[in-house]
């Protein structure tokens, strides 16, 4: 439905209506109307006008009441926005500085791990091997009587005692080997734990610069 005219536009379109439709003046470009009629719609016109100067003046603060508020809104929304932001970004760096924490704790645990079992290993060899020297010994002193027999002992203890050493020695590159093996899996776990964090980063930047 359109809007309704004002009557103030009524009677000037009326006005106009009364001079399109008058009768023309021959030989010249006036027209002839009924003056008491355009008149008074003068007059109508003239007695409408300050309500319709109140009316517009009522819209304009209106129209500017509207404008302060809306500016209010956005200004309030742009408050809101950063609030958010600022709430994601801290969340997002608790976030990353727990999962750094919690990966700083398994690297901890798992070298304390593979420190009990390399220890355990090289123990285990120092034993076996202790163990392999004093029953060398022990053989060697039940033959004691014959020189051969001695001088065979003490070749077998001695081959006892260099395949002990590279036992042990074997040991410790298992240890080693298996330290290091933990390591390179901690740095890959905490290298991803790293790029999740980054990652979330940057998410969180693009939402605040699209805002």
């Amino acid at each position: 439905m359109g809007m309704m005219k004002s009557r103030t536009a009524m009677f000037l379109d009326e006005l106009e209506n009364s001079i399109t439709t008058g009768k023309r003046v021959p030989l010249s470009n006036y027209v002839m109307v009924d003056k008491e009629h355009c008149r008074q719609l003068v007059l109508d016109i003239r007695a409408e006008l300050p309500g319709d100067l109140a009316t517009a003046e009522s819209i304009l603060q209106n129209q500017s009441s509207i404008i302060t508020e809306a500016r209010e809104i956005a200004e309030q929304t742009k408050t809101d926005a950063n609030m958010r932001a600022s709430r994601a970004v801290n969340e997002a760096n608790a976030q990353a500085q727990n999962t750094v924490n919690m990966a700083n704790q398994k690297a901890q645990e798992m070298m304390h791990k593979a420190q009990e079992s390399a220890q355990a290993m090289m123990n285990e060899a120092k034993d076996k091997a202790m163990q392999m020297v004093a029953d060398a010994e022990a053989r060697a002193k039940q033959l004691v009587n014959e020189q051969e027999i001695v001088t065979r002992a003490r070749m077998e203890v001695e081959e006892i005692r260099q395949s002990t050493q590279e036992e042990i020695e074997r040991l410790y590159h298992d240890v080693y080997k298996h330290i290091d093996e933990v390591l390179v899996q901690l740095d890959r776990s905490i290298s991803e734990k790293l790029t999740d964090i980054r990652m979330t980063r940057q998410q969180i930047d693009q939402s605040i610069s699209s805002r």
